[in-house]
């Protein structure tokens, strides 16, 4: 395309040169005629030089020959062409040119829509960077915030798996605590049925203790012939329950099965402790009521784990009140089958683990037999001492020997009753 354009532009510029040189030529004397031979190959021309005779030429006609111009391409070719064919050709090459030209502004068009194309693409491709590292940047806090989410996520599941685990405990524990309510509903229904039978004998009792009070006595000898539990009213003082046995004895004192603790302090001897169908102590202050109110008679019955029975009998028993250390101040004579024990204690004050009345100096008797008693050297009997399920030969136990053998009993009851009383 290049080398038609470059043709072209020197046809052009060669069409106006070779009509001036026709011209002129018509004007000058014709030059010999040179007979030349042109190698262009080797860039040598060899000429013979003709001299032309003018002739005369009479009624003849002559053809013109056309005239040619010559042209070079490049070092190696050169192109000769009348003006016919080169105005043949310029027509040619005109109709090419204005078809290129047109070729040409189409493309112009394109390369103009093309660079503004470019254009905004370079806009929409900068737009796009500028997204990039906005979409860089947020990946980047992305993946840190992933990576902290991530931490979060397995601390989370570890979180899970403990509670799962917890919650499977959970979940055992609450069907045993279900089993155990089952089982508790029954054993609630059971004591809702005690409960009735149990409110059925309070009110049988209420209204016998309400006869009771009605007809409170100041001793069991109203209720001679029927052992059980009843009021019992003493001037200057509270109405208070009482253990009954056969003949009018009031129960103070009772030892069977180790049940109540009798290691205590002063102020429970004073006002009594225990269950009176069971083990307890009658307490020293309502002894001392009793007593003072009128003279008794002290009964101790003792059992021993071979089977044998023994008894104790005082024919005049008086407690003195709490100022007095509810001294031990009468017995009265001895009768019965044991030995007489308590003598030795006549006259003495009670002693506690925190009240030491005792004769001994260096030690607390109470502390030394685990009792509370009327103890002097220490004791030859020690009733409210430790109980033991089996014969033991112990100083901390349930005693009462002339010999100072220590051998646990089984059981004991010590019993009160009014003096010179006819049953």
């Amino acid at each position: 395309m290049e080398k038609e354009l470059l043709i072209i532009f020197m046809i052009v510029s060669v069409i106006p040169w070779s009509f001036s040189a026709t011209v002129s030529s018509a004007k000058k004397k014709e030059p010999p005629i040179k007979d030349c031979t042109r190698d262009v190959k080797n860039k040598s021309e060899m000429c013979h030089n003709t001299t032309q005779i003018p002739v005369q030429l009479v009624n003849q006609t002559v053809t013109a020959k056309p005239k040619l111009a010559e042209f070079q391409i490049d070092a190696h070719k050169t192109i000769s062409i009348s003006k016919d064919d080169l105005n043949d050709l310029l027509d040619v090459y005109m109709d090419k040119l204005a078809e290129n030209a047109a070729t040409i502004h189409d493309k112009e068009n394109e390369i103009i829509n093309l660079q503004s194309r470019n254009k905004s693409d370079e806009d929409q491709l900068k737009k796009y960077q500028e997204q990039l590292e906005t979409c860089q940047i947020q990946n980047t806090t992305l993946t840190s915030t992933l990576s902290a989410r991530d931490e979060q996520i397995k601390g989370l599941l570890l979180k899970t798996s403990i509670y799962e685990t917890r919650l499977k405990r959970k979940q055992n524990l609450l069907a045993l605590h279900k089993k155990q309510n089952a089982s508790n509903a029954a054993a609630i229904n059971e004591l809702k049925a005690r409960v009735k039978v149990l409110a059925y004998k309070l009110r049988e009792r209420k209204d016998d203790l309400l006869a009771d009070w009605e007809a409170a006595t100041n001793s069991c000898l109203p209720h001679n012939k029927i052992s059980g539990i009843h009021l019992m009213q003493l001037p200057d003082f509270r109405p208070f329950l009482v253990a009954c046995e056969g003949n009018g004895w009031t129960v103070i004192q009772r030892r069977m099965d180790g049940s109540v603790n009798f290691y205590r302090n002063w102020n429970e001897y004073r006002n009594g402790f225990g269950k009176l169908n069971g083990e307890f102590f009658i307490g020293l202050e309502k002894l001392h009521r009793l007593t003072a109110f009128q003279p008794h008679e002290l009964f101790v019955s003792l059992r021993l784990f071979n089977g044998s029975h023994r008894v104790a009998f005082y024919d005049d028993f008086i407690i003195g009140n709490e100022t007095e250390g509810y001294e031990l101040k009468l017995l009265g004579n001895f009768h019965g089958n044991a030995s007489d024990a308590m003598r030795t204690h006549d006259k003495m004050k009670f002693s506690t683990y925190d009240r030491d009345h005792d004769e001994f100096t260096h030690i607390n008797c109470a502390e030394y037999h685990h009792g509370a008693w009327w103890y002097d050297f220490c004791s030859r009997s020690n009733l409210n001492g430790k109980y033991f399920k089996t014969q033991t030969d112990n100083e901390q136990g349930i005693f009462w020997d002339q010999w100072y053998s220590f051998k646990s009993l089984k059981s004991v009851q010590m019993l009160i009753r009014p003096k010179n009383v006819k049953i």
